[in-house]
């Protein structure tokens, strides 16, 4: 599931972001049906951000979802929503099947601030491998940046890359 929006690249205000507190009630909404009519309970994934360049305050937010999470029931949680809360109708939110792709990863944590050395470190480390990054990092919240202090906050960063040459999978 993912949506997209603007809003100026702070991680202690992303939850005012409409589509990302839309996300995060579709999910404790569609809980409440998979329950009732599949039996079926799923815990709420980490947050996902890719932000985009810099200068840019445009992002996308994406969170995963089992596969029983059908269009339907999609479409049943969403115009729930857009009953409860009036906004949500401006915020367009999709289900969408994520291709396959070869990514390496890097967890980095602490200060937030410094989150730049660490997709330094990954981008460095993906050449030295051999390989070539493709497209943006996406940071992935492993923890919520309002409940933890600064010193413990874990954010894993994602970097899709392209299949090269070398005919192996990183291990990056």
């Amino acid at each position: 599931m993912e949506a997209a929006g603007v809003g100026k690249r702070d991680i202690y205000k992303m939850y005012e972001y409409k589509e990302v507190w839309t996300i995060g009630r579709f999910i404790n909404r569609v809980k409440f049906y998979t329950v009732r009519e599949l039996g079926k309970n799923f815990s709420r994934m980490p947050l996902e951000l890719a932000w985009g360049n810099t200068g840019n305050d445009e992002y996308k937010v994406s969170m995963w979802v089992p596969d029983y999470i059908s269009g339907d029931l999609f479409e049943m949680t969403m115009n729930d929503l857009k009953k409860r809360q009036e906004f949500i109708g401006d915020v367009s939110i999709s289900l969408v099947d994520k291709r396959k792709r070869c990514c390496a990863q890097y967890l980095h944590s602490g200060d937030y601030n410094l989150i730049d050395s660490s997709k330094e470190y990954l981008l460095e480390e993906i050449h030295a491998k051999g390989f070539t990054p493709k497209g943006g990092t996406q940071e992935i919240f492993m923890n919520h940046p309002h409940c933890n202090p600064p010193e413990k906050l874990k954010v894993l960063l994602r970097q899709e890359i392209e299949e090269g040459s070398l005919g192996e999978e990183p291990d990056v």
